[in-house]
């Protein structure tokens, strides 16, 4: 009984915490085919996995089942370049810009990673791109060129949304290349 009533205040913090992890708004359309395509990355919020990452596109592939390939290039500070595959699913239609991510190798292969569209232009050009958890958040589009300035609504949205937008990542240079 003892043990039962210490787990208690823990599992309603772990059911309090999940309901307000859930709240944010998602997309409520996403094109499949549309969302294909190459999109660069225009900042991101500090993260372990893209470390001294200079420059990083993700290039997305519509697959026959409805879902998508993807494959993440990156360009370290020192030149070297980086890739990693997977796939991104859409666990369900009814929020379809709750995707996940998985990668193909170990250990990122274990487990699937949120991928939530928190906006996307009609176009499907831009995204803003973040996790339940808010640790994560990435500004991409389908056009090299575009700044910080392009993004007003998304960073707008973002900072609402609760993320830290001054921690925001800049990077200073695009993957052209294959």
């Amino acid at each position: 009984m003892r043990a039962l009533l210490l787990s208690l205040p823990l599992t309603v913090l772990v059911l309090t915490s999940c309901a307000n992890l859930s709240e944010q708004p998602t997309a409520t359309r996403l094109d499949i085919p549309q969302y294909a395509g190459k999109w660069h990355e225009i900042a991101r919020l500090p993260n372990r996995f893209e470390r001294n990452i200079v420059a990083a596109t993700a290039t997305y592939a519509a697959l026959p089942d409805g879902n998508l390939s993807v494959r993440n290039d990156g360009l370290k500070a020192n030149g070297k370049r980086t890739s990693i595959q997977g796939k991104v699913t859409q666990p369900s239609s009814e929020q379809p810009g709750r995707l996940k991510v998985r990668f193909n190798t170990f250990p990122a292969n274990l487990f699937a990673g949120d991928y939530w569209i928190l906006g996307l232009t009609e176009d499907h050009a831009q995204a803003l791109i973040g996790t339940p958890t808010k640790n994560y958040l990435w500004l991409l589009s389908k056009d090299p060129t575009d700044r910080k300035e392009d993004f007003p609504l998304f960073l707008k949205t973002a900072k609402e949304l609760g993320y830290d937008t001054s921690q925001l990542y800049w990077n200073p240079k695009r993957l052209t290349g294959s």
